[in-house]
């Protein structure tokens, strides 16, 4: 628990879910059994977004509108106050030395917990002028921080502040820590850059696109884009990797097999290397998030769902899990 806080702790509810594992291709009960276990943990939230496993066993996630983080732990329950007032956190990840990195709506920033139990502004300029709203983040093997940029945060008056954007646009960034040098990378097609996450040999990145409107009155393409990687950390060959419906495509993360697992209006969507759908995890709500955690009996996958937590057993590890 952040030091200063008192724990608010509600049992979890644990309420298992039947018939919700659903495959296109018979590959995917290699990587989700056709029985596994599928259980709601907590139900109370207004919307639910960035859960991150620690190494401690507890599970985080933010409750954006409710401007908090919350934690679970199997022998603990729910800690409704882990973090609160919580700047309005979005994604969280682990750096190199196992500190939690937050996308700060709030401060428009990439904060950091220390071991004091402080959070510390890492960036929140590009140039001279304020980031938009941070919302995901992932660390390469180098401990550089990838993140995106979106408006979210001060277009809505739920998910942060306010304010006024002055970038210019929405943006994908790289930040070193050890020289502070803050990138913004070339990612012309995507119009909305939400979630991101690297293949297991961080040779491509990928990044969902939650774009909001499509051209001249269509309905907008909910993609996911793919990037190589160039020598000098530049994104090169854009591509649409998949497109996924329903919903939009907010979360995403990678497993060991190279396989992409998306956030959608449905529930995870499980995508082969290649970008075809292997399989589906259905939930009652619109999906945002997921996260990979290794426990004592094997892998789990931690979905957040707009009032949810869910969680189920899955048989493939995270992109550079042990």
């Amino acid at each position: 628990m952040v030091a200063g806080l008192s724990p608010v702790v509600a049992e979890a509810a644990g309420e298992r879910l039947e018939g919700r594992v659903i495959a296109d291709d018979p590959a995917f009960h290699e990587l989700v059994a056709e029985d596994a276990e599928l259980v709601r943990l907590y139900s109370d939230a207004r919307w639910s977004e960035g859960p991150l496993a620690l190494p401690d066993g507890r599970l985080i996630w933010s409750d954006i509108e409710n401007n908090r983080v919350l934690s679970w732990r199997e022998d603990e329950g729910v800690d409704e106050r882990w973090l609160r007032p919580a700047q309005f956190h979005n994604g969280h990840a682990l750096d190199h030395q196992g500190r939690i990195l937050a996308a700060s709506h709030g401060k428009r920033a990439i904060e950091r917990l220390e071991e004091n139990g402080e959070w510390r502004v890492l960036v929140d300029l590009y140039g001279e002028q304020k980031l938009n709203s941070p919302n995901d983040l992932v660390v390469d093997r180098q401990g550089a921080i990838w993140f995106t940029d979106p408006t979210f945060g001060i277009d809505s008056p739920t998910e942060g502040y306010g304010g006024r954007a002055v970038q210019g646009g929405e943006y994908v960034y790289r930040f070193d820590p050890e020289d502070k040098s803050l990138t913004r990378l070339d990612t012309p097609a995507v119009q909305t850059p939400n979630g991101l996450a690297f293949s297991p040999d961080e040779g491509i990145l990928y990044i969902a696109d939650s774009r909001r409107s499509g051209a001249d009155g269509e309905e907008p393409l909910q993609r996911i884009f793919a990037y190589d990687l160039g020598d000098d950390g530049s994104l090169v060959n854009e591509r649409v990797f998949t497109e996924v419906s329903p919903g939009v495509p907010d979360g995403i993360k990678v497993d060991e097999r190279g396989n992409v697992w998306s956030s959608s209006g449905s529930g995870v969507q499980v995508f082969a290397p290649d970008g075809r759908r292997l399989g589906r995890i259905e939930l009652p709500e619109i999906t945002a998030n997921l996260a990979f955690a290794k426990e004592a009996d094997g892998w789990k996958v931690y979905m957040t769902a707009t009032s949810g937590l869910y969680r189920v057993d899955v048989e493939t590890a995270a992109a550079g899990g042990d």
